[in-house]
């Protein structure tokens, strides 16, 4: 939980969008910070952040905040190189006041030990997933066509926050409760029956695989769990 910005930097074991979405969602709620149309919030995604990236972040940490009050960067990397991760290590050994960094990668254990131990590891809340669990549950047992309405409704949900969002580039919060409904229903399959489970969860393998491309057809995807997910495991 995040209830002040009371670190300068903190780690989090993922890089999964939801999990971005979840925290920039305590970030507003929890610590009070906005990030729509903040000069002082730098959200940055990469597959695997180079050390002139880390240098540009570097630049603009020690720049002075333009509201006069605290900075906020906010990083995704699902891979780092060794001098990224040096360049990041001399701004948190001697951060700027009232400035903090938020850094998601796949785990914490890929990082150097020197920039792991400046960290301080937060665990960002999963209620999203929780509160989909009853939709997940109510997905597995009904019938193919009960399915295919209920994709139909999360994705005009997406479509409809898409036009709000035309000539924005904040994320979409109808995209990440898909990607938490998807890792709900993986962890729901996987509490069930293994042996008679199995081939839902290799089916749920594919899916995220595939979920994690640059443009994913979310409508192709949740509409081939709806048909091929057995009933009632």
């Amino acid at each position: 939980m995040l209830h002040s910005l009371d670190h300068h930097a903190y780690g989090i074991s993922e890089v999964d969008e939801t999990v971005l979405l979840r925290l920039l969602s305590m970030l507003k709620k929890q610590a009070g910070f906005a990030q729509k149309g903040n000069p002082d919030f730098r959200l940055e995604q990469y597959e695997t952040m180079g050390v002139h990236e880390a240098r540009s972040i570097k630049e603009s940490a020690e720049r002075k905040a333009v509201s006069g009050k605290r900075k906020v960067f906010v990083i995704s990397a699902r891979g780092m190189t060794r001098e990224a991760q040096n360049a990041l290590l001399k701004i948190f050994e001697e951060p700027p006041v009232d400035t903090h960094f938020f850094l998601l990668v796949p785990s914490l254990e890929l990082l150097l030990p020197t920039l792991r131990s400046r960290l301080q590891t937060l665990e960002v809340a999963s209620d999203a997933e929780e509160a989909d669990r009853e939709a997940v549950v109510k997905f597995i047992s009904d019938s193919v066509p009960a399915r295919l309405r209920a994709v139909q409704k999360m994705l005009k949900g997406l479509e409809q926050e898409k036009k709000t969002k035309e000539d924005s580039s904040e994320l979409l919060l109808e995209k990440g409760h898909i990607m938490t409904f998807l890792t709900t229903l993986e962890r729901t399959l996987a509490d069930k029956d293994r042996a008679r489970s199995v081939p839902a969860l290799q089916e749920m393998l594919l899916v995220k695989k595939y979920s994690r491309d640059r443009a994913p057809s979310l409508k192709l995807l949740l509409e081939h769990l709806a048909l091929v997910l057995p009933r009632e495991m």
